[in-house]
Order: structure tokens, then C-alpha cells, then sequence
């Protein structure tokens, strides 16, 4: 027999031999059973790994689209909020104009502007005072002369055909959907004269969207009156009118069904019925008065009086 290397271990439970060669295959069968966990393990590890991996890919891309998105967001109300601030500051100019005009009213018709009052608040009180007085109230045949040329009565046509469209809700002619109508319109051939239906300056005589060509005239007192789908204009802005001259002519343009006048009165930013206007006379102003109440008519008299110190003989209101 060739020689062996024995090897032997003892213990409290005996002594064991081993030759060297079978030592060795032990030895290397736990090295492979390690190296074989430790690639098992590996391998899971990697698994692991790598799955976190793809986890915080898609979180990192879903951030991404977060951020995008909120980039966005962002932008979008960086322009809404532009736009507002300039519609707070063209709404900040109206509304001090508003309170210019108003205060400009309350003070032709002798009631004293008080700032630290809301505007509704202010309207009401003179329409409140205005309404106590009117019932009663009578004109004299210079104050009512002086009032019929400072706020626009009488019809603004001499020749039309039939008034096609009234003030208030109507179903549009051309979107065919219920919407309030804020003037009345007057059907008229092209080239109709129109005639101011009351002293004024012209303070609009340009193009204004579905008006087409649009005119506006600044009226004493607080009224304006305006003018839609002229075919063209015999004034231009700035100009001085009286009742009765010729301002402009009727036509088509504009989102129109044909040709006609689109008629508005309005008084401190708010529109009235023209057909009231229009019954205007010397016999029917009293009922004028009484209908339309968002005007303050015993101010606007009172202040006749006081202005032109007019005292003629009274007309008895019928």
C-alpha cells in the first residue's frame, strides 16, 4: 500500500481518522455548497436590486411628468393672473370714472357726494330723493325746452319702415339663442340719415365688433345713446353736436340679418328702454318720468332751475 497522511481528531466522544484526500473533498464540497449560496444569494439580490431599480425609474419619470405639469400649471396662472390684475386695473379706471360721472350727476342735481358710501349705495339715495319729489314735480315750458334738447327724446330716424326688435330678451337672429337685446332696432334702407336725439359730443365713431360701425354720443346729465351697423359716419370723435344734426347713416355692417339701426340709451353705464325716449312729448313726459325710474328727474329739474334760474310760467303735468 502506498503510503497515506492520517489524520486524527479526538474529542470527548472519541477519535475520528481522515486521510488527507477525503479531508480535501469535504473541504471542497462545502467551498462549492458556499460558492453556489453565494451566487444563489447574488442573483436574488440582484433581482432585488434591480427591481427597486426599475421602481425608482418610474417614480423618477412620474416626478418628471409631476413637474412638468406643475411647470405648466404654473405658467397657466402666471397668465391668469397677469390678465386679472390688468382686468382689476381697467375695471380700478372704469370704476373711478363711474364715480367721477357720478359724483359730477349728484352734484348737477344738488345732492352731496359722499365717497365713503358704496355706489349702489349712492345711486339708491338718489333715486330715492329723485322718486319723493317727481309725483309732484312740473316744468316750466323753458325748462322743458332746455331738458328735451339735453337728453335724448324723439326718434333718431324721420324715415324708417317698422322697429324689427325691441328692448329686452329676444332670441338672436343669427345665433339663434335667448340673450337680452340692450337697444332696439329700427329697420331703415341704407343711407338712411340718423339725427342726435339730443346735444351732445361724439366720444366713439370706430368699428366695435358685432356693431359693426358704432357711434357713441355723450349726452348731458349722465345719458349716452348708441349707434350700430352704420353704413358710415357724418361726424367723428370729438365733434360737438345739437339735437337734430346730422350724425350718421344706416347700414348693414357688423353682425347684421340687413340693414337697420341698433338704438341704445344708456344712463351712468346702465342701458334704458328707447321706446320711453321715443313717447318723449310735452304731454306724455310726466308718465316718462314716473316709468323710468333709475333716473333722478326732480334732481335734473331742480338743478335746471338753480343753473338757468328759469321760472316761467309751470306746465301742468297731464
Amino acid at each position: 500500500m502506498r503510503n497515506k497522511l492520517m489524520i486524527t481528531i479526538s474529542d470527548v466522544r472519541g477519535s475520528k481518522q481522515y486521510t488527507v484526500h477525503e479531508l480535501i473533498r469535504k473541504l471542497a464540497l462545502w467551498v462549492i455548497l458556499a460558492v453556489v449560496l453565494i451566487i444563489v444569494s447574488g442573483a436574488i439580490f440582484i433581482k432585488v436590486l434591480s427591481s427597486k431599480v426599475d421602481a425608482l425609474d418610474r417614480k423618477t419619470h412620474e416626478y418628471k411628468e409631476i413637474q412638468q405639469y406643475l411647470l405648466t400649471e404654473n405658467s397657466k396662472l402666471q397668465e391668469t393672473k397677469k390678465a386679472l390684475e390688468k382686468q382689476i386695473h381697467s375695471k380700478g379706471v372704469e370704476l373711478k370714472l363711474m364715480n367721477e360721472q357720478l359724483s359730477e350727476v349728484e352734484k348737477i342735481i344738488g345732492l352731496e357726494p359722499d365717497i365713503s358710501d358704496a355706489f349702489d349705495t349712492r345711486i339708491a339715495k338718489a333715486k330715492a330723493k329723485s322718486l319723493q319729489k317727481v309725483k309732484t314735480a312740473k316744468l316750466s315750458v323753458a325748462e322743458l325746452a332746455l331738458l328735451n334738447n339735453s337728453i335724448p327724446t324723439g326718434m333718431p330716424l324721420k324715415h324708417y319702415k317698422r322697429i324689427t326688435d325691441g328692448f329686452g330678451y329676444r332670441i338672436h337672429p343669427i345665433f339663434q339663442e335667448r340673450v337680452f337685446h340692450f337697444g332696439m332696432d329700427i329697420a331703415a334702407n341704407t343711407g338712411t340719415p340718423i339725427y342726435a336725439p339730443a346735444d351732445g359730443v361724439v366720444e366713439y365713431a370706430r368699428k366695435k365688433g358685432g356693431y359693426g360701425k358704432f357711434l357713441l354720443l355723450n349726452h348731458p346729465f349722465g345719458f349716452k345713446t348708441g349707434y350700430g351697423h352704420l353704413s358710415r359716419y357724418a361726424v367723428k370723435e370729438g365733434d360737438y353736436v345739437s339735437k337734430g344734426d346730422l350724425i350718421g347713416y344706416v347700414g348693414n355692417t357688423g353682425r347684421s340679418t340687413g340693414p337697420h339701426l341698433h338704438y341704445e340709451v344708456r344712463y351712468l353705464y346702465k342701458w334704458l328702454d328707447p321706446q320711453d325716449f321715443i313717447q318723449w312729448s310735452p304731454q306724455t313726459y310726466r308718465t316718462v318720468m314716473n316709468k323710468i325710474r333709475r333716473v333722478n328727474w326732480q334732481q335734473l329739474i331742480g338743478q335746471l332751475e338753480s343753473r338757468y334760474n328759469l321760472r316761467d310760467e309751470k306746465i301742468a303735468m297731464k
